[in-house]
């Protein structure tokens, strides 16, 4: 006996991940649409090469945020209160953009051109 539709669906729309997918696409074209938008100060003849660097390092940003962001409105906001998920949006992208520029600083590289 096969299961049913609605109880795999009830199974994935439980615990921790739940929305995992929508909330990893919408970072990750916010990631991809925020890096592709950074500017390029040096090395012009380069430009479409650092343009696809930035894209990738903001897809990595997005996927980053969206497991951050996925997490901390599954753990605590369980019943969607939108101040609430607000706040979580907010703080991820904060947290994450402290993370990634900590982490740039630390291989010398500086996120502030």
């Amino acid at each position: 006996m096969e299961p049913t539709t609605q109880a795999i669906q009830s199974q994935e729309d439980k615990g921790p991940w739940k929305l995992w997918r929508v909330y990893l696409v919408r970072w990750l074209i916010f990631g991809a649409i925020a890096g592709v938008l950074q500017p390029v100060y040096e090395s012009m003849e380069l430009f479409w090469v650092q343009k696809l660097i930035q894209m990738f390092g903001g897809l990595l940003f997005g996927f980053s945020c969206a497991i951050v962001f996925t997490l901390g409105q599954n753990i605590l906001n369980v019943q969607r209160a939108r101040w609430k998920s607000w706040t979580v949006l907010l703080t991820t992208w904060m947290g994450m953009k402290f993370v990634f520029a900590g982490v740039m600083l630390l291989f010398g590289v500086s996120p502030f051109q």
